[in-house]
């Protein structure tokens, strides 16, 4: 018996012994493998981040453009935020607004971008993280500077129970348009805000927005720059020839934001914005400037600006499907930034104008730098007396956009935008002529108009690539030519004319443009 038991539990060892090795020699189960779902609780192109409840998107464009008189974004050569525009990549450098032979026709620009669209359902409401970026390739990427590689940015903000923060378009702005060029005529700007958005239904909505004041303040001006450097110079169209005309910014540090508020209805017939904001303009203490020959202004000084707009899109589906037409108008005192004026969203101009230069002015005093406009732009002015005046204006646009057929659109603008500057605009000073200091009193336009008409057409011959062409006329008349008169240079007096009334720009180009 005792051999009997020894047998069964020695076979029955080695079975388990058996088993167990051939159970080691199975292949384990794997884990189930998270696939991406598509997230359809926000439109196409959503699908979860694998082990998340947040949905997001992934899209961007590869783009190519080619500019004839513009720089960046279709910015035409008009003011001084397409400054790259005033210089070639060698030369002698005659800057904003002087234009001369030297100086690019064409520019071209290569751009990539990409953007993240994260959304999470939460009791509050969506929670959505936005974030837009790339880098590019200019042919030129600055005032007498060759060509180069550039980082991009466009968009980071969070938005949260009604609450936006971080860098996006400014609340004050419609955010509308058909053309490639960036108008000159009504504000397109994006910058940093903390907001809150109150929805009431029905499409209709009002925000209060605190925006940085950084990409609107347009200057503080306080005399005219003392400029000099060329000593066969005779007169102070010489001096500005080469260095560019501006003017003396006091304009101080940020103290307050921008406060925006507006008004919108959004609803299948279009959208439509009442909007209001008010800037504060501050300077800062005006007390190192001898060599302008102005009384110093010791302590600062600051007032507010305001500006109202408003406009509206109107779809036309009964002329064909996506027509549709959109007017914006303006008006704004000591806050010039929400009237347009720069051709760019990222960024502010402060002066308006073009020039061709006259290289005889160099050597025949009174000769005059050559043909065009030029004027100053500024929040307001300060005397040499310690008055500090706004500078008020208006503006009004339209578009409109046509589909000939689903697959090939064309768009037409036209924008108007007049300034007014006060008399403080005229300002005593010394300018350096030849050697010698000049004092006199240097006057400047008091009014400024601008037009705009433009026209382009694009072709989407598949979806999501867009090979489009634009043509923009733009055209700036002032009431008056900048002026000189030196009381005294070198024992004489006289008068310089340092730019005509008016000058015009035809400009445009091509864009290629795939987006996914």
């Amino acid at each position: 018996m005792k051999m009997v038991k020894s047998l069964l539990l020695g076979s029955a060892a080695g079975l388990v012994a058996v088993a167990g090795a051939q159970a080691a020699d199975l292949p384990v189960k794997a884990k189930a493998v998270e696939y991406v779902k598509v997230c359809s609780a926000y439109g196409a192109g959503f699908f979860y981040i694998p082990g998340t409840d947040t949905c997001i998107k992934i899209g961007g464009y590869a783009r190519f453009d080619t500019y004839v008189n513009a720089v960046g974004t279709f910015n035409p050569y008009i003011s001084s935020a397409a400054g790259t525009g005033f210089s070639g990549p060698g030369g002698l450098n005659a800057a904003f607004p002087f234009r001369d032979n030297d100086d690019a026709d064409y520019l071209t620009r290569a751009r990539g971008v990409v953007d993240f669209d994260a959304r999470t359902a939460t009791d509050y409401g969506t929670l959505r993280s936005y974030v837009r970026f790339g880098g590019e390739w200019n042919s030129q990427t600055g005032s007498n500077a060759g060509s180069g590689n550039g980082f991009y940015f466009e968009r980071a903000f969070i938005q949260f129970a009604g609450f936006t923060f971080g860098y996006t378009q400014s609340f004050f702005d419609l955010a509308l348009n058909y053309m490639l060029t960036t108008p000159y005529a009504g504000s397109n700007q994006w910058t940093t805000l903390a907001a809150y958005t109150a929805d009431f239904g029905n499409g209709f909505s009002a925000t209060v927005s605190l925006e940085d004041t950084a990409n609107r303040v347009t200057g503080v001006q306080y005399g005219f720059a003392q400029v000099g450097g060329a000593t066969n110079a005779a007169n102070v169209a010489n001096q500005l020839a080469w260095t560019g005309a501006s003017y003396y910014n006091a304009v101080g540090g940020q103290q307050a934001p921008d406060i925006v508020g507006n008004l919108r209805l959004s609803q299948a017939w279009g959208t439509a914005q009442i909007a209001v904001a008010a800037h504060q303009v501050n300077t800062a203490d005006v007390n190192n400037i001898a060599s302008l020959g102005l009384p110093a202004i010791v302590g600062s000084t600051d007032t507010w600006g305001w500006a109202v707009g408003g406009g509206a899109e109107f779809k036309l589906p009964f002329l064909a499907a996506g027509d549709s037409v959109f007017f914006q108008a303006g008006y704004a005192d000591g806050a010039l930034s929400y009237l347009g004026l720069s051709g760019t969203s990222q960024g502010r101009a402060n002066g308006l104008g073009s020039i061709s230069l006259n290289p005889l002015a160099l050597y025949v005093p009174g000769l005059g730098v050559g043909n065009g406009a030029y004027a100053s732009l500024a929040d307001a002015v300060l005397s040499p007396f310690g008055t500090l005046e706004t500078v008020s204006g208006w503006s009004l646009q339209g578009q409109f956009r046509h589909f000939w057929t689903p697959a090939l659109r064309s768009a037409v603008y036209a924008g108007y935008v007049s300034i007014d500057m006060p008399n403080s605009f005229t300002s005593i000073g010394l300018v350096d002529t030849g050697g010698a200091q000049a004092p006199g009193v240097f006057y400047a336009p008091t009014g400024v108009d601008m037009w705009q008409l433009g026209f382009n057409t694009i072709w989407s011959p598949v979806k999501n690539l867009d090979i489009g062409a634009e043509i923009l006329y733009s055209k700036i008349e002032l009431d008056g030519p900048n002026q000189f008169v030196r009381t005294a240079a070198g024992g004489a007096t006289g008068l310089d004319i340092l730019s005509g009334t008016s000058t015009d720009v035809w400009s445009g180009g091509v864009r290629v443009q795939r987006n996914f």
